[in-house]
């Protein structure tokens, strides 16, 4: 497990990676930050519960609330607990205790390495992602968009340290040379000797329902374009959608998987991932040739390099576990039914002219 782009720290992170041969379009880097928290940053009433806690690492609780709350945005994002079999919701409970476990004894050697992330560094960031999501995008997220401003910033500080943390523990620890670099393109010669790209538009929707209707309407002949531009949540939706070429590898898993296997005009069905649910389009396939090692050298050990620090994150998330006191209250309690969501906080104008 890892820390994704939205704060959370997941289980189809570090160990799941898809190694990324170049810089992707933004849609790929901010929109986790903006889509991941849609259901935790809608300020929801506080659980209150004089039950024990749910777990004890290093003498802090893991409350009752805290699990119950994240174990209902899980369900949520999986359309419902009613959609999952007893099976199901016994892993989900594990791998949500598993991550709040994580998290903590990050937050705690932050706390050891006396790393902290300020106000200004958190401004930049917000900056960085206002400027390339676009002011009106950004700002319609708030508020009337559900989404509550504080809680997105706090969320988006605690990412910021789980970044922190582990560049100093683990990233910053790991070379690759290139004697090491052509071992292994060596023994991976498929990973880069037929890169096909595609051309892809994509309409990006935060509920998988609304997502399904429009994918009616695509089906029954309208225009994907101007669907995209009117629904998209994406900021190329003022491109009709177009992401333009993408190199096999380069998207997560799941949406890498089911692009190259469209044909060229067919519409996917709605694909889930962590950054909302999205329907694609091809638009152009190309056949990449194969390179010579030399004009792919830095690609081979970025790759490298990503394989190495996750092998490196889980011996090291392992290891801070194993030094850790840990107490788990069994049996974990169920999801309780959503709370009505508070009015959503939007940034105040003081906060909006200085981003």
């Amino acid at each position: 497990m890892s820390v994704d782009m939205g704060g959370r720290v997941g289980s189809e992170k570090f160990t799941a990676l898809r190694f990324r041969r170049r810089h992707i379009q933004w849609v790929l880097r901010w929109m986790p930050i903006l889509l991941l928290f849609l259901v935790a940053c809608r300020g929801q009433e506080s659980l209150q519960s004089t039950a024990p806690p749910v777990a004890v690492i290093n003498g802090e609780q893991i409350g009752i609330e805290e699990f119950q709350k994240r174990l209902g945005e899980e369900v949520a994002l999986v359309k419902g607990e009613t959609a999952l079999t007893p099976e199901q919701k016994t892993s989900l409970k594990e791998e949500v205790l598993n991550h709040l476990i994580d998290e903590k004894v990050m937050l705690q050697r932050a706390g050891q390495l006396a790393l902290t992330v300020g106000d200004a560094e958190t401004e930049a960031r917000i900056g960085e992602i206002k400027r390339d999501y676009g002011a009106d995008n950004f700002n319609s997220l708030f508020g009337n968009g559900g989404l509550d401003y504080p809680a997105w910033k706090k969320a988006l500080q605690k990412r910021m340290l789980f970044e922190k943390v582990i560049t100093q523990d683990v990233n910053a620890k790991i070379r690759v040379t290139d004697a090491e670099a052509e071992l292994y393109y060596k023994a991976n010669p498929k990973l880069y000797t037929s890169a096909q790209r595609v051309r892809v538009a994509q309409i990006v929707i935060r509920d998988r329902d609304r997502a399904g209707a429009i994918l009616k309407r695509l089906k029954a002949g309208e225009d994907f374009d101007k669907v995209a531009r009117a629904v998209s949540i994406g900021p190329e939706a003022e491109r009709g959608g177009d992401l333009g070429f993408f190199e096999r590898g380069t998207m997560p898993e799941a949406i890498d998987r089911v692009v190259f296997s469209l044909p060229v005009g067919k519409l996917s069905g709605v694909v889930r991932s962590p950054y909302g649910f999205h329907i694609f389009k091809v638009l152009e396939k190309d056949d990449a040739k194969g390179r010579k090692y030399a004009e792919i050298l830095e690609w081979v050990k970025a790759d490298l390099q990503k394989l190495k620090e996750a092998e490196a994150y889980k011996r090291w998330i392992e290891g801070l576990k194993a030094k850790a006191e840990i107490r788990i209250e069994r049996p974990l309690p169920d999801a309780p039914a959503l709370q009505p969501a508070k009015k959503a906080t939007a940034p105040t104008a003081v906060e909006k002219q200085e981003r």
